[in-house]
């Protein structure tokens, strides 16, 4: 029992010069740089901040949803007019300029070179 008494004094002796300089942190905590990068994200501007995150087809027609909200073909998004909504995009006008928002950024879609449609794989083929 006294050992365990001297070893716990001897912990808090070490480690209370640390927390004084203030070299610990709380581990509850985020790491300072996680909390800059979530308040710069914060900040941005809502045309930066601007990324589809779902596209849904109700009885043919495709949607994008953005925060809860479902948003056609010639419906303002922000500032911009969408344009078209395809399975992987959304093109949107903003002040006579056309861009077009991938749903998933940096993935390419493998095409064809017959047809100019994605190739799928048959249940035939293997991988």
């Amino acid at each position: 029992m006294m050992r365990r008494a001297i070893a716990t004094l001897a912990l808090l002796g070490c480690a209370l010069p640390a927390l004084a300089q203030g070299e610990l942190r709380d581990p509850l905590q985020a790491p300072a740089s996680l909390r800059a990068a979530a308040a710069s994200a914060a900040s941005a501007p809502e045309a930066e901040a601007q990324q589809p995150q779902h596209i849904l087809i109700v009885d043919g027609r495709p949607y994008l949803v953005v925060q809860g909200r479902r948003l056609g073909v010639g419906e303002r998004w922000g500032e911009a007019r969408i344009l078209s909504i395809d399975e992987h995009a959304v093109t949107l006008s903003e002040a006579g300029v056309k861009r077009r928002l991938p749903l998933y950024p940096g993935v390419e879609l493998k095409r064809s070179t017959a047809t100019g449609r994605p190739h799928k794989k048959n249940a035939s083929e293997k991988s």
